[in-house]
């Protein structure tokens, strides 16, 4: 061990032997290896949507997808301005019965109608007609899309998340981009369509 005396950086420096790293972070690694327990599997694919026809690239890739591997693809519609909801409504009714056998616990049951659901369920007519052969279905939130998204993913297991975003031309749009803000908050494979 030698002692190191710089006023510059600081008053005592002490080198230290060097330790070896390789016996305690084997336990951490992740197996990156080629093989066949490595190789993925999509059950449950999510592809976020705004309504422009980028999103339909992106969804269009997404049945592909689910074509070969058999998964299911939810579409997630965020609303982020509700007076942008056009003549969308949402009901909420109560029903009384089943309310009294589960000991007065509100069963809530919330109904939307309109032009947005009557566009997400054309959407789902479309892929069908394209060839889609899995389930698909969709959910419309009100929100932050990047935070709806993310929550999205922390309360269902999806595999593979399918997201469209304009051209990145430039290092600076890329870096503060919706798409990218939202992939960096979420810890599953992401598909980039552009």
């Amino acid at each position: 061990m030698s002692i190191y005396d710089d006023t510059v950086s600081s008053p005592s420096y002490v080198e230290r032997p060097r330790q070896d790293l390789t016996q305690s972070t084997k336990s951490m690694d992740v197996d990156y290896s080629i093989s066949k327990a490595n190789i993925p599997s999509f059950r449950k694919i999510l592809v976020p949507d705004d309504g422009k026809e980028i999103s339909n690239k992106a969804l269009s890739y997404a049945i592909y997808i689910s074509n070969l591997s058999g998964a299911e693809i939810v579409i997630l519609r965020v609303i982020e301005d509700v007076d942008k909801l056009g003549d969308t409504s949402v009901k909420v009714s109560q029903d009384s019965s089943k309310a009294m056998k589960k000991n007065n616990e509100k069963d809530l049951r919330r109904n939307v109608e309109g032009e947005l659901v009557d566009a997400m369920e054309e959407k789902i007519r479309k892929c069908t007609q394209a060839g889609s052969k899995n389930k698909i279905s969709y959910e419309i939130k009100t929100g932050s899309t990047q935070e709806e998204i993310v929550k999205e993913c922390e309360q269902t297991k999806y595999d593979l998340i399918v997201m469209a975003t304009s051209r990145l031309d430039s290092w600076m749009r890329s870096l503060f981009s919706e798409t990218r803000k939202t992939i960096s908050n979420i810890n599953i494979p992401v598909l980039i369509v552009q």
